[in-house]
């Protein structure tokens, strides 16, 4: 029962703080309204994610990606379930990760069930540059932004980064009798 601990405390700590500051962005900011924290670089931005990661397939019909979405992310939890059931019970750094993925994945999907998109608002970029090209008075503007992203992002990219860094550099234990 120990090992499955992560599991009973960091998926609903994140789900908890993730939809949390959902509600927060969508009771206080309108849609697409900013409040900038440190000028030319980060703002809080209600903005909604019809897709997914960077807004990939939002241009898809609309019941057939909230459908490939559900199915992705039940498909992404069942993997992330057996890894977790085939860790030993003292392999936190793996189970820890997982439990950070699969609160996230969780986050997100309840999010699009909820509201059909995803609540992003935390928007990081450097201030706009302008580019000269050289050709005549003609100029390029171009503003160096990262996607708007959420805790549930957070947590889904925290979790693949640790676990990653586990998988490829961590010491292999072998497993117990």
């Amino acid at each position: 029962m120990k090992k499955y601990l992560p599991l009973f405390i960091v998926i609903p700590l994140t789900l908890l703080l993730d939809h949390w500051s959902k509600f927060c962005i969508v009771q206080n900011l309108k849609l697409y309204e900013d409040i900038p924290i440190i000028k030319g670089f980060f703002e809080i931005t209600h903005v909604r994610n019809p897709g997914i990661a960077f807004g990939m397939f939002a241009n898809w019909d609309s019941q057939t990606k909230l459908w490939f979405f559900y199915a992705i992310t039940l498909i992404a939890i069942f993997l992330m379930s057996l890894m977790y059931r085939s860790s030993q019970n003292h392999e936190r750094k793996i189970q820890i990760p997982l439990a950070l993925i699969m609160g996230g994945a969780l986050g997100n999907m309840t999010d699009r069930m909820y509201r059909g998109n995803v609540v992003d608002f935390l928007h990081f970029h450097w201030k706009d540059k302008i580019i000269d090209l050289n050709l005549g008075s003609w100029s390029y503007a171009l503003k160096l932004s990262w996607p708007s992203f959420n805790v549930a992002d957070i947590a889904i990219s925290c979790g693949a980064i640790f676990l990653a860094i586990v998988i490829l550099f961590g010491k292999h234990e072998e497993k117990e009798t």
